[in-house]
């Protein structure tokens, strides 16, 4: 998912050789974009039919796969504009059938892009922080930073919906001050007492408290994790309980969007 303002998503191909280390670039991005992050789709054999294509499984990273039990093919961002494709040859292969050295392969990749020299708001980057976390295994660094993803965009948004709502930035940082004094400074306190007020629902139920139910898993994970005295202890989320719950964030997140409720009144 393209995250940052302007990000799109494209597919590519490129060829590499068995046992090669190539640098690339991509045929589809283009003028002013970058590399956000990069993913394998799938790879086999050049000019082999597709019915004797060889499987193609994930190494533990979302840029890393097997092909069948010959190489191990991975994606490497080395500039904002460039990867580089590996292919390297298994030493506990069977034998260099069907795939040897100098074999040419044909490697279908993805990448979400963004506008070069773009700034996000700080949630998106603690969003994109999260997705390459879970893309590289890592799903215990994940949890911890999607809660502050909510954290910052829902006080974000509150600021910016005063400012819609023309108010000055001293007199939109003060309303949330008081918010905070009369409550607690935290997520709960806008998605609970602060959307209340400014648009008379809260995120906590309503249309969407099964979402803030939902998150709830989040942040319970989160808590365990900030909170463990031993880290080595934690059990690690697997990839598709981290995605479901990467997903849980984004999606209560827009739901936020859905009450702020951003329009012009005389539209």
């Amino acid at each position: 998912m393209p995250l940052s303002l302007g990000g799109t998503q494209k597919r590519d191909l490129n060829h590499v050789e068995a046992g090669e280390h190539r640098p690339v670039k991509m045929h589809s991005l283009e003028p002013g974009y970058e590399y956000d992050s990069i993913y394998l789709l799938g790879a086999h054999r050049d000019g082999v039919d597709e019915d004797d294509w060889l499987s193609f499984e994930s190494a533990g990273a979302q840029n890393r796969s097997l092909l069948g039990d010959s190489v191990l093919i991975s994606l490497l961002r080395t500039d904002a504009t460039e990867i580089a494709i590996n292919a390297t040859l298994q030493e506990n292969r069977e034998s260099s059938f069907p795939i040897g050295f100098g074999d040419t392969l044909e490697v279908v990749y993805a990448a979400t892009t963004q506008l070069d020299g773009v700034t996000n708001p700080p949630w998106i980057d603690l969003l994109q922080e999260a997705q390459e976390a879970i893309r590289q295994g890592n799903t215990l660094a994940a949890l911890p930073v999607l809660r502050s993803a909510v954290d910052n965009c829902l006080i974000r948004q509150m600021f910016i919906y005063q400012i819609w709502e023309d108010h000055d930035q001293d007199s939109a940082r003060e309303w949330i001050e008081d918010l905070e004094d009369s409550y607690e400074p935290n997520r709960i306190t806008i998605a609970k007492h602060g959307l209340e007020q400014a648009t008379g629902t809260r995120l906590t139920n309503g249309p969407h408290g099964d979402l803030w139910e939902d998150f709830s898993e989040v942040v319970e994970e989160r808590d365990t994790i900030i909170h463990s005295e031993t880290a080595s202890e934690l059990a690690h989320p697997d990839q598709p309980t981290a995605i479901e719950l990467y997903n849980t964030t984004v999606s209560l997140l827009v739901a936020a969007y859905d009450l702020f409720g951003f329009h012009n009144p005389g539209a």
